[in-house]
């Protein structure tokens, strides 16, 4: 992603953030495991930037009230007044009046992804991301990847992979540049709940909080989020671990599970955490198999570059794996995603009102979907029941690099 400095400055003259105080109470967040027992769902509308109605926007939000009515949640529902037209005659028909949900009202558009500038704490506060300074931000993450990725490409690769970011894994800071932390803020002070601010740049999708095989609580933090931190601050990988730690009342830094991004921007697109210290990681070795075949048998840029990025997806998948077990924590490798055809690993634990579990993901073809909820009915049994959300609104939601469990979050 290129992007010059803003005010003209060097790199040198860019100032270092100062560390702020707790305020967060040091509660823990929402877990996303299924011991989360999730029964509200936060999610964001929006029309497009030009007020016009958008069909993928209408359709998340027709699939999540259907959800929310079947099993017996709660919507919380931030928009802006414009937007909040849609919501009002959507929700206005005979089938959703048993549904429960409530609209807070934006004073700017906000982004649709709810999930990543936002977390609920066990104490009631609202914590959301501290802001940063973007271009000191973007050279963090940078200058992060560019220390941990030296061996998986060539150098020529590696460079290319920096500067052109958004081809290869983008950088996962969208969330600093838009208003949505503002409104996310002012929403819950309208509402009477207390703000804290993360002191960590983490984008929601970039933690995981959930439990190991004891029942103890952990976070998995991705490695991006880790080395951006610590640039910004001048601290080391440990520092930050516990900067985390005491912001979310974890007891020892061994709880903070530091995790490379598994080929994705965030760590909820390319592994899921079902629970009890058991995290299933995607695996692409088959496809960079094929990949690298095809190179070879019609060898030109496209076919090279194609095989470039699924060996560095691949490795970065074998290290988040590693780096897992290393903490203790079991993993299982399946292929749940490929690229803007369907992606399993993002998605949100909520509990019924029957008691039981469900997990609510991006649709995709017919066969993955039964496959994928084998797995997580009868495999692993984990939860009752998945729902999968339209296969055509979850596919144009995966282009615009984010899906179901990047729109809603799910709360106390």
């Amino acid at each position: 992603m290129k992007q010059g400095h803003k005010d003209g400055k060097g790199d040198n003259a860019i100032i270092r953030e100062v560390l702020p105080k707790v305020d967060t109470g040091s509660a823990l967040p929402q877990k996303k495991t299924p011991s989360g027992r999730a029964r509200v769902l936060h999610l964001n509308y929006t029309r497009s930037q030009t007020g016009e109605l958008v069909e993928t926007e209408i359709e998340h939000l027709r699939f999540f009230a259907k959800t929310a009515k079947e099993l017996g949640l709660r919507l919380e529902i931030l928009t802006n007044t414009k937007s909040r037209e849609d919501i009002d005659q959507e929700l206005n028909r005979e089938e959703y009046q048993e549904l429960e949900y409530n609209i807070t009202i934006s004073q700017q558009p906000v982004s649709k992804w709810a999930e990543d500038s936002v977390e609920y704490l066990e104490n009631g506060k609202v914590a959301v991301l501290k802001q940063f300074n973007d271009e000191l931000l973007q050279k963090a993450m940078t200058e992060g990847r560019r220390h941990r990725w030296q061996g998986k490409l060539t150098q020529e690769n590696l460079e290319e992979a920096l500067e052109e970011d958004h081809l290869w894994i983008p950088l996962g800071i969208r969330v600093n540049a838009s208003e949505t932390v503002a409104e996310r803020e002012r929403a819950a002070q309208n509402q009477g709940q207390e703000v804290a601010y993360i002191r960590a740049y983490i984008e929601g999708g970039n933690m995981i909080t959930g439990e190991d095989a004891t029942g103890k609580p952990v976070i998995l933090i991705g490695k991006d989020a880790i080395a951006t931190t610590a640039y910004i601050y001048q601290l080391d990988d440990k520092d930050v671990r516990k900067i985390i730690g005491e912001d979310f009342g974890l007891a020892t830094i061994e709880q903070v599970i530091c995790v490379e991004q598994p080929g994705q921007f965030h760590l909820d697109m390319g592994m899921l955490f079902i629970g009890n210290g058991i995290v299933i990681v995607n695996d692409s070795s088959e496809e960079l198999k094929d990949a690298i075949e095809m190179a070879e048998m019609v060898s030109c840029l496209t076919t090279e570059q194609m095989a470039a990025k699924l060996k560095l997806q691949f490795e970065l998948e074998e290290a988040a794996a590693k780096d897992l077990e290393e903490a203790g924590i079991q993993v299982i490798r399946k292929k749940l995603e490929k690229y803007m055809m369907y992606n399993f690993f993002n998605g949100e634990f909520v509990q019924g009102k029957d008691g039981l579990n469900y997990y609510i993901t991006n649709g995709g073809p017919k066969e993955k979907e039964e496959e994928f909820e084998a797995l997580m009915v009868k495999e692993w049994k984990v939860v009752k029941k998945v729902i999968f959300s339209p296969i055509v609104a979850a596919q144009q939601s995966l282009k615009e690099r984010g899906g179901v469990g990047c729109r809603v979050k799910g709360g106390f």
